[in-house]
């Protein structure tokens, strides 16, 4: 028996010894296995990161371009909203009937053009015993156009006023104004806003240099002045004041105009429009001052005069003189 019971601890103590070494042996196998599962998780895990990093730099990449483009559609939008402007500039001309390329003097004259034709007189223009004088002035020439519109002048027997710039070229027409008998008046040399309202010198240098043109080539010795754009124009850099003391102090007097015809638009206006703004208003005043353009490219305000001179001419008490000094001052700057 106590040989049996030896044999059976031995037994016993046999069948203990491989359940720890299999232990043993498992958690040498596990161990290493977590441990790589460990480190494939890790490594997952870091591929996951960098695949999420490259995607946010991706769609921080994607916003850049979307900001980049919405600012260049924005920019886009405002060149769009200034092209009717641009376009409006684009097809101004001058009194030559060139294109204006720089972009600041068409502004200026477009600017001009409208106050010309909006610019509504204070009134003030002296009333005198019952007699409605009437004044057809013609800005900018000479032109192509000015030896039609002295023909039809000639025709009525009517004299104007022509207020003109400095041109080679039309040594004719001017000595023509002279010898018909019309009023030859000064508007300006060169007629660009920007050179002749840059300061008071300026304005004094092209005058004078106008006039000294003017009396060379007819010995008129003028001094009936108009200021482009008029004396209330809002172009010039000068204070109009400045330049109306200097005229005082120089014995020339200036005239604006209380009736527009409408012709100063840019673009063509018809015939018909042109003789019905000048009739339309010249019974509004004893003393009615009408702006007309002796310019290229006016050839409706031409087609326009003989219905207007004869209407004028049929009216009761109403006589078309060309101004003189003693012509009653229209002007929209009152001291």
């Amino acid at each position: 028996m106590e040989l049996e019971d030896q044999n059976e601890e031995t037994e016993d103590k046999t069948v203990k010894i491989p359940k720890t070494a299999e232990k043993g042996r498992f958690i040498e196998i596990v161990v290493p296995v977590l441990t790589l599962m460990t480190i494939v998780n890790c490594v997952i895990i870091l591929v996951l990161v960098m695949n999420i990093g490259r995607k946010v730099n991706g769609l921080e990449q994607q916003m850049i371009v979307l900001q980049d483009k919405a600012a260049a559609d924005a920019a886009d939008m405002a060149a769009d909203s200034a092209l009717p402007e641009m376009s409006t500039f684009a097809d101004v001309v001058d009194i030559d009937g060139s294109y204006v390329q720089d972009t600041a003097e068409a502004a200026d004259i477009v600017e001009a053009a409208a106050m010309e034709d909006t610019h509504k007189p204070s009134g003030r223009e002296e009333n005198s015993d019952g007699i409605r004088r009437v004044y057809l002035t013609f800005d900018d020439g000479p032109s192509a156009n000015t030896d039609r519109i002295l023909d039809i002048l000639d025709q009525y027997g009517v004299k104007a006023t022509f207020f003109v710039v400095g041109k080679e070229g039309y040594a004719d027409q001017y000595r023509r104004i002279v010898e018909d008998g019309h009023t030859l008046a000064m508007h300006s040399y060169s007629h660009k806003y920007s050179e002749i309202y840059a300061s008071l010198d300026a304005y004094k240098e092209d005058l004078a240099k106008l006039h000294d043109f003017l009396y060379e080539l007819t010995g008129e010795d003028c001094n009936i002045v108009r200021f482009p754009g008029g004396s209330s124009n809002t172009i010039s850099h000068v204070d109009m004041w400045d330049l109306i003391d200097y005229l005082n102090k120089e014995n020339m007097v200036y005239f604006d105009w209380n009736v527009s015809s409408g012709d100063a638009a840019k673009g063509r206006i018809s015939t018909a429009q042109i003789t019905k703004n000048v009739l339309d208003n010249i019974d509004q005043y004893n003393n009615a001052v009408v702006l007309f353009h002796d310019a290229a490219g006016k050839d409706s305000t031409v087609d326009a005069l003989p219905a207007i001179i004869e209407k004028i001419l049929e009216s009761d008490n109403t006589v078309l003189l060309p101004i003189s000094e003693d012509t009653v001052s229209v002007q929209h700057l009152h001291e």
